[in-house]
């Protein structure tokens, strides 16, 4: 069961092709099957970068299952971690230390809670350019195969001022700048890495009402992130 509390739970990766973002973060290997996404969901296989390998991309589970869990359907995986608490928590201090992630995306969707059904819009760089969520990630393993599960979660902040029309929360967007500092092995201190978990400004987002679809996991195209011009008042 997924905590779908924190942030909505759905985000997007559109790019032209697997090359845009191999050079975006200067990958040196290929993953097969890389192509756009409008609707990424917990539970599915995404890319991610390590700062184990971070010149290397690969696909993991997107739902953190933390390495002491009893078993891989442990209750308390959870799609996201809050940057207030990713230090202290259990299941976030040491991934915070050691196995830190950037995960590709061009966009996310929040609801808005405000109306009933819940009304989604969808946020994206006025640039709309490829940008990397700040996450952590971990290795569970089960003892008695071997089997392996590398699982991510998504590090949320406070809003800025374009999110928090709709949503209390808002995933952490690295400023490109940063992101090499995210990814360096050899800073453990929290100290040096929770200054980088801050809202973007939000002067460089936008964002659009869009229609409810993207709610479904199954539904994917670019008819998603369409926006929407249905009078809210209606609703």
């Amino acid at each position: 069961m997924y905590n779908n509390s924190i942030m909505c739970g759905r985000y997007g990766f559109s790019v032209k092709s697997a090359k845009e973002v191999y050079k975006r973060f200067e990958i040196v290997n290929e993953l097969s099957d890389l192509h756009t996404r409008f609707n990424i969901a917990p539970g599915q296989m995404n890319p991610v970068i390590t700062s184990h390998s971070p010149n290397q991309i690969q696909y993991m589970f997107w739902g953190l299952i933390p390495h002491f869990a009893a078993d891989e359907n442990y209750k308390y995986t959870t799609i996201n971690a809050k940057a207030e608490t990713v230090d202290t928590l259990r299941s976030f201090r040491e991934p915070l230390r050691y196995k830190r992630c950037l995960i590709p995306a061009t966009g996310f969707y929040e609801p808005d809670k405000k109306f009933n059904p819940t009304v989604w819009h969808y946020f994206q760089l006025k640039s709309q350019a490829l940008f990397a969520f700040a996450g952590i990630y971990d290795i569970w393993e089960d003892k008695k195969t071997g089997k392996k599960i590398y699982s991510y979660a998504i590090i949320t902040t406070n809003p800025n001022a374009v999110v928090k029309n709709v949503h209390d929360r808002m995933p952490v967007i690295l400023h490109k700048d940063d992101e090499a500092d995210w990814l360096n092995p050899d800073t453990v201190e929290p100290e040096h890495l929770l200054p980088l978990l801050k809202p973007y400004p939000a002067d460089e987002m936008e964002e659009w009402q869009v229609s409810n679809a993207a709610k479904n996991p199954r539904n994917e195209g670019p008819e998603l992130i369409k926006p929407q011009e249905e009078d809210l008042k209606l609703l």
